[in-house]
């Protein structure tokens, strides 16, 4: 019986840190990797994001993913809701909308 009791201990623990573990699972993409190659980041932090991926896309792919991003996104934005962007769950202040609009002009 107790060696049972240990068996089960043991699977519930197991199960715990399985759960834990795919909480935490990190999800890496092409277009992840050339936002943050736009971004301008660190090249180490590239090679590992590349390299964690699996491969390390081309120039030629993140400017066409680029032109796909650009061509979504109107041209005129008068940031309704506070909304940077469509589809955003972030939300401006009237400030920041205020300094936004000055410095494009």
């Amino acid at each position: 019986m107790k060696n049972i009791n240990k068996i089960c201990i043991a699977l519930l623990c197991l199960g715990t840190v399985s759960a834990v573990a795919a909480e935490e699972e990190v999800v890496y993409s092409t277009e992840g990797y050339c936002v943050l190659s736009n971004e301008g980041v660190d090249s180490r932090m590239l090679e590992a994001y590349a390299k964690k991926l699996g491969d390390e896309p081309s120039k030629k792919v993140c400017d066409a993913f680029k032109q796909v991003v650009a061509a979504s996104r109107p041209k005129e934005w008068d940031y309704p809701m506070g909304k940077p962007y469509p589809g955003s769950v972030v939300r401006l202040s009237d400030s920041q909308i205020a300094a936004i609009k000055a410095a494009s002009k």
